[in-house]
């Protein structure tokens, strides 16, 4: 397959980005509506009386000034008792009372100004009568179209998998009921429906998620509208649902049946880890999982120090690799006493199986799992394995059996309807709680729900992905690459690494066991996060070698605010000669190991822009976890781009941990493979060490044996705070890809009656937008609008003029995303990790649908600590016909560059 040429821009000194071959494509399985002619119609009035609200506010300022100089044209008791009531309501934004207007004479005809406001008054007026007539039409039209949404299978499919109680709220809305009931559950319903056709994160039956590779000489050509998707759509081929048991559950099964001697001593056993001696002790590490519901298992690992000795010291070497229990004690046993000197002729024997026994149930010595934590066939190769012991133990015959049913269960889900699948999951939860408890390890009283199965939607066939991205795209995004770099906390992070590993080692120092500096890893990331602005104030705590990059910083950001001038605007757009260079300019330090970037796009083709939804780590890691469904071409380029980013020489690694989360579940992109011990893995992580390279003033992972240094990749889907802490030295080998704009764009603040909302500007570098608009709206603000809502008594409880009001007030688009507002950090990553996975799921909220502002109200209620409204871009609503959302995933690859 031919790649595209690199887009760099000249003379950027070798500064070079390619953009991989392919993209992964994500796209929403059921598109937004068109909007029928009576919502056009109401959209139509609204964006009137938006635009009369903003003239309006726009008039305020003006007219207070003229009404106080008009102070001595007229007598002062009428000033007293007319003219300053009614500039304190316009000062306050507040409807003057009818009997003081009534009191104006001949003001108007003095105050041109004063006589342009009335009217607009009076427009506004007559506008709001209209609107309260279209209302009616609009709504039923709208509920019209979100009841043949909800009536589509799709929708129907991936709300089963999230609640029974929604499935059923969904079916009502199907029928166009418009009893209380479906009133009430309408805001929920029409949020999901929103979900299901203008978000693109995978899950079950929300998202299709494809692959294709992309033209070879991107033309300079207009890029291809994604709008046509809708008509001509993208997944135009078979969809295929790919159901997998959830490893969290099969997981934390396998532990229970572990503890039961008769199955756990037939298996192999490894030392837990290696062994760091110092004097008359020695320490290992112990990993210690545990299993509270959910989709993942929550990591847990102590350090186990006991006395030193020969046998532990013999033990530690025999079983770096897993060893049968039998062979491991007569090795221990001849080693300590030699054959002949045993004089009771089996005590030797016995006092190694003690000590054996000791050290597993202390968790030094740990028996290798029965299945491979990739195993395409958890359950049923569980299933196998226990049925291996019915002949002795006829209780494991019948758990074999229900082991069996499970996988049996679960695999008949794809074909399932959505009116079973809550009673399938049901029964699934059921038996899993069951059979967990029969195990001895039941699930934990009040624990997150079971998540029993994963759905992922999946087109097989190769995409035609040709005439989405033009040469200018690739370009602008090599540019921008240059500018992700320098406000990624990765470079951040590695050097705060080195510092940690230098004070603890010394200056080419070495440590032989990458576990123990686990800790390190996590807390380099905290100490990286408190100074991510890389503010003057805290220069005291920057990492070494980190002044250049603040400093470059501060000018790029200057330079922005020189180039767009003094006043606040919508939108900041990047000096793009500032970008082509700035490649160049980058710390060499922090250009000498490769770089790989995910970047999520999305085309507007109205306003010709490319928007980049996210910029994470690459690496082949969002195109990893569908591989093992797509073509079998889609494996073999990710791998070979992986190769090619890396460079010649370098000797990759990929590290594949599960941690029960499936998204990790992905297949072997590189020749090399570290995991806990050689029987699985070419590469033990008692292969490896961390040692300080003085040539590159870095901390680097390389093989013991050779010194030859790897580059580790981890291309999983789950954070590695949820992982455990023994292999973060692996895991952080490449930390690129936690890429913020957002202190880059230019902020400003506006007084609403609730306090202050903080607006962030657009930013962009030539068509491609870094970052949306964004509002952020503190807690009395929220509360603020959600009690103007209310005190809208329009027909049908649809709060237009307090929505008009708002957006004239913030300068709001018509179309947003509602998300929650940031928690404060707490410093603790795993933390603040798991609390953004508990806050409500960002939505569209269309300003100029009936129905959406019916439901706006209690879509801000879930919103109690603030909400950020940032514009929608592209925006899905009021268009002609239906379309998809749809996003590119594109991985571009940033060449080393060794000193």
């Amino acid at each position: 397959m031919p790649q595209p040429p690199p887009h760099s821009a000249p003379g950027t000194d070798g500064y070079r980005v390619r953009s991989a071959p392919y993209a992964l494509a994500r796209a929403t399985v059921l598109a937004h509506p068109a909007q029928p002619p009576a919502a056009a119609a109401f959209r139509d009035l609204l964006a009137r009386l938006h635009r009369l609200d903003t003239e309006l506010a726009l008039t305020a300022a003006p007219l207070c000034d003229d009404l106080y100089a008009a102070r001595d044209t007229h007598p002062a008791d009428f000033h007293r008792d007319t003219v300053l009531p009614l500039r304190r309501a316009l000062h306050n934004r507040r409807e003057p009372r009818p009997a003081l207007l009534a009191r104006l004479g001949d003001l108007p005809a003095r105050l041109p100004r004063l006589a342009t406001w009335l009217a607009l008054r009076a427009d506004r007026t007559t506008l709001l009568a209209a609107l309260d007539t279209a209302c009616g039409p609009a709504l039923d039209a709208e509920r019209a179209s979100l009841a043949a949404l909800c009536r589509e299978p799709a929708l129907a499919k991936a709300t089963a998998l999230t609640s029974a109680d929604l499935l059923r709220a969904i079916n009502r809305a199907a029928t166009a009921a418009t009893d209380r009931r479906a009133r009430k559950e309408e805001p929920t319903v029409l949020r999901y429906a929103l979900r299901a056709s203008t978000k693109t994160s995978p899950l079950s039956w929300f998202t299709a998620v494809g692959w294709g590779p992309l033209p070879g000489h991107p033309t300079d050509g207009p890029a291809r509208p994604v709008t046509s998707w809708g008509t001509a759509p993208l997944l135009d081929g078979p969809l295929h649902s790919v159901v997998r048991t959830n490893r969290t559950l099969t997981t934390a099964l396998t532990l229970a049946l572990l503890d039961a001697p008769h199955r756990r001593t037939t298996l192999p056993h490894r030392i837990t880890s290696t062994a760091r001696t110092a004097g008359t002790r020695t320490a290992y590490t112990r990993d210690r999982p545990s299993f509270a519901g959910g989709r993942y298992l929550v990591p847990g690992e102590d350090q186990a120090e006991v006395a030193s000795g020969r046998p532990l010291s013999l033990l530690t070497a025999l079983a770096e690799n897993p060893v049968p229990l039998a062979d491991l004690t007569r090795h221990l046993a001849t080693a300590l006493c030699p054959p002949g000197e045993d004089e009771t002729g089996g005590r030797a024997a016995a006092a190694a199986a003690a000590f054996l026994d000791r050290l597993t149930h202390a968790g030094l010595l740990v028996p290798q799992h029965p299945l491979a934590p990739q195993d395409p066939a958890p359950l049923q190769r569980l299933d196998a394995w226990v049925r291996t012991f019915a002949p002795g133990h006829p209780a494991d015959a019948h758990r074999a059996d229900r082991i069996a049913e499970l996988a049996t269960l679960t695999d008949r889900f794809t074909a399932t309807p959505a009116a079973d699948r809550p009673g399938l999951l049901t029964t699934l939860t059921q038996r899993w709680t069951a059979e967990l408890a029969a195990a001895g390890r039941p699930v934990p009283t009040g624990s997150a729900p079971l998540t029993v199965l994963s759905e992922d939607v999946i087109a097989p066939r190769p995409l035609a992905l040709d005439g989405f991205l033009t040469a200018a795209d690739h370009e602008a995004l090599g540019e921008v690459t240059a500018l992700a770099e320098l406000f990624d906390l990765g470079h951040l992070v590695r050097r705060a690494l080195r510092d940690r590993f230098v004070e603890r080692y010394g200056t080419g120092g070495r440590c032989a066991h990458p576990w123990e500096f686990g800790p390190d890893v996590t807390a380099a990331w905290e100490s990286a996060g408190r100074i991510a602005l890389l503010d003057p104030a805290d220069r005291d705590a920057f990492p070494s070698a980190t002044e250049p990059l603040a400093r470059l910083r501060t000018e790029i950001t200057a330079a922005l605010h020189d180039h767009d001038g003094p006043a606040p605007t919508a939108e900041a757009v990047l000096p793009a000669d500032t970008l082509k260079t700035l490649g160049e300019r980058l710390p060499a330090q922090a250009l000498e190991r490769p770089l790989s970037y995910t970047y999520f796009l999305q085309r507007d083709p109205a306003a010709g822009l490319l928007a980049v939804n996210h910029v994470y780590g690459g690496w082949g890691r969002f195109t990893s976890r569908f591989l093992d469904f797509l073509d079998p071409c889609a494996t073999a380029e990710v791998s070979r781009q992986i190769r090619r980013g890396l460079g010649p020489g370098a000797r990759p690694a990929q590290i594949r941990p599960v941690g029960g989360f499936n998204a990790n579940l992905h297949p072997l992109l590189v020749p090399d493979e570290i995991g806990p011990d050689r029987t699985r893995t070419p590469i033990a992580e008692a292969d490896l060490e961390l040692v300080h390279d003085e040539a590159t003033d870095q901390v680097r992972i390389r093989l013991r044996t050779t010194g030859e240094p790897l580059d580790v990749l981890y291309p999983g889907f789950l954070a590695p705070v949820l992982l455990p802490a023994r292999i973060a030295p692996h895991l952080a080998d490449h930390p690129a890809g936690a890429v913020d704009f957002r202190p880059l764009a230019p902020r400003r603040t506006l007084h609403t009656p609730g306090g202050p909302v903080t607006v962030s500007a657009r930013l962009r570098h030539r068509h491609v937008v870094l970052q949306r608009r964004r509002w952020l709206l503190p807690p009395a603000v929220v509360a603020a609008l959600r009690a103007d809502l209310a005190a809208d008594t329009r027909p049908h409880r649809v709060p237009a003029a307090a929505t008009a009001d708002w957006r004239a007030r913030l300068g709001l688009p018509e179309q947003v995303f509602l998300h929650p507002a940031a928690a404060a950090p707490t410093g603790r990553a795993t933390e603040d990790f798991l609390g953004r996975l508990t806050r409500p799921k960002p939505h569209l909220a269309d300003l100029g649908n009936a129905l959406h502002l019916r439901s706006l109200a209690k879509w801000l209620s879930r919103h109690p600590d603030g909400a950020v409204l940032e514009e929608a871009l592209p925006a899905p609503g009021g268009l002609p016909a239906p379309a998809r959302a749809v996003e590119l995933a594109l991985e571009v690859y940033r060449d080393g560059r060794p000193r």
